[in-house]
């Protein structure tokens, strides 16, 4: 059975475009009026048309109550997707972790500020310290001091990279570590848990942390590369993970969302934890627990956020607390992303600076320079390069610029502002290459604050 560890970097998950879908160069900050319902149907389907993004749900919450709940889109069959088509959430399978977890610490029967190893330690870091100290808080708060992935650092290894509790830094391996510590601690799998705890009380009878790859398959979404070509796989099976791969219907996770709005029968000082500022991500962004929170919105709202992206896959949702609204989109596609946040956009009218916020450390307003570089040297980035998993990377010149492919996201324009460096119009990742002493280059970096992929540069 496959464990779905996320092909990329949480930020890895839009670029910010205008209706032609192009990424934009010089332009101002993007605007884009909410829509109304009808109208939005109509982007949508256009969207999907010019994404080939095959299917598309969502669920539009209002005052605590789901106003909206459709799938667009067909079956693999040909046949009109069913309202409780099933899709894949990756990351947003984090959220829905953490909340089972301080439900846990609602019945007082797991604490916060406890340190995991009276519970669980991982044998690869146990002569390390910092494993005495490592505490729930730490995991769902993103400071455990762990890689997001332990094939992204050069040991392949799981180690702690910085005292936990003290910086952020995104991390799956966090949570696949608190998840061990309470199937340690409770003697039951993290599927048992999550049914007892989270799903049965709410009654998401189609949601799950483990799938054989066969149960209702034909109401599967299946997933789909950013050319609009089906992902066949010999296994279509998940292991339950805490970090990805659980597996819902749009019905079901705005439920959970609703859940959530309502305070999800936790206490007021529980809810004030969440939304608590435990790290700065960006002068935009703060990590709660679980959550991403966006701060300073029209009307002193404030906006939970979480999206999820991998291969062939890719979820949003944005709850506003204060105002009982909220919205969940889910894909299934390479491109869904910028479908999640095309929708974002215009479904919401705080949605344009909640997009923002959630991938920019800039102000709305600023808009970095482009340099230019010559054909000649932007040909001496192209080719092919394999990411420290195996997972090939391609780098082609169109357009007199660079465009970046991998697996489970969408293309990426890669705007120079060096030689050797480029940024993405939309996002914080910075792009870098490095090369021999030769001159010859030998490997392309991406860059998401402490987290880095390396690839490698194939020879022909």
């Amino acid at each position: 059975m496959k464990l779905l560890t996320g092909y990329i970097l949480f930020f890895f998950i839009t670029l910010n475009l205008t209706d032609g879908f192009c990424q934009r160069l010089n332009s101002g900050p993007h605007k884009q009026e909410q829509s109304s319902p009808n109208t939005l149907d109509a982007r949508i389907v256009q969207w999907q048309k010019d994404l080939n993004i095959p299917n598309v749900a969502i669920g539009i919450i209002e005052n605590n109550k789901l106003v909206k709940a459709k799938v667009y889109g067909n079956l693999s069959d040909g046949k009109p997707a069913p309202k409780n088509m099933i899709f894949e959430v990756a990351s947003i399978s984090k959220v829905v972790f953490s909340t089972m977890v301080l439900k846990l610490v609602q019945e007082g029967k797991w604490d916060l500020d406890e340190p995991l190893a009276h519970y669980f330690v991982d044998t690869a870091v146990a002569s390390d310290p910092y494993s005495k100290k490592i505490t729930t808080r730490h995991v769902l708060s993103q400071q455990s001091g762990f890689d997001n992935w332990r094939w992204m650092n050069s040991t392949g290894k799981l180690r702690f990279n910085f005292e936990p509790g003290t910086k952020f830094n995104y991390s799956g391996e966090g949570m696949e570590y608190l998840k061990s510590a309470i199937e340690q601690k409770f003697h039951k799998s993290l599927p048992q848990l999550a049914d007892s705890v989270l799903f049965k009380p709410l009654h998401l009878s189609d949601t799950h942390h483990e799938w054989d790859g066969k149960t209702d398959f034909a109401r599967h979404s299946r997933m789909y590369d950013t050319e609009g070509k089906q992902i066949t796989k010999t296994d279509y099976s998940i292991r339950a993970s805490a970090a990805a791969g659980v597996t819902t219907t749009i019905e079901d996770l705005s439920k959970f969302a609703i859940e959530v709005l309502k305070g999800g029968h936790l206490s007021a000082g529980l809810n004030k934890e969440i939304i608590k500022t435990q790290a700065v991500i960006s002068p935009n962004l703060q990590q709660g627990l679980g959550w991403r929170v966006v701060n300073g919105l029209p009307n002193h709202e404030y906006a939970l956020l979480h999206a999820g992206n991998d291969q062939g896959v890719a979820a949003i949702m944005v709850l506003l607390p204060k105002s009982k609204r909220g919205i969940i989109v889910l894909t299934n596609a390479d491109n869904g992303l910028m479908m999640c946040n095309n929708i974002v956009r215009a479904a919401l009218a705080e949605g344009p600076e909640i997009i923002h916020k959630a991938y920019k450390s800039t102000k709305l307003t600023e808009v970095l320079p482009v340099i230019s570089l010559t054909d000649s040297v932007l040909k001496t980035y192209a080719g092919n390069y394999k990411r420290e998993d195996g997972e090939p990377v391609t780098v082609t010149l169109k357009d007199r610029g660079l465009v970046l492919k991998m697996a489970g996201i969408p293309v990426l324009n890669l705007l120079p502002e060096a030689e050797d460096k480029f940024f993405l119009m939309d996002l914080d990742v910075k792009i870098f290459f490095t090369k021999n002493d030769d001159g010859t280059v030998n490997a392309v970096s991406i860059q998401d604050g402490g987290n880095v992929i390396k690839c490698m540069k194939v020879n022909p």
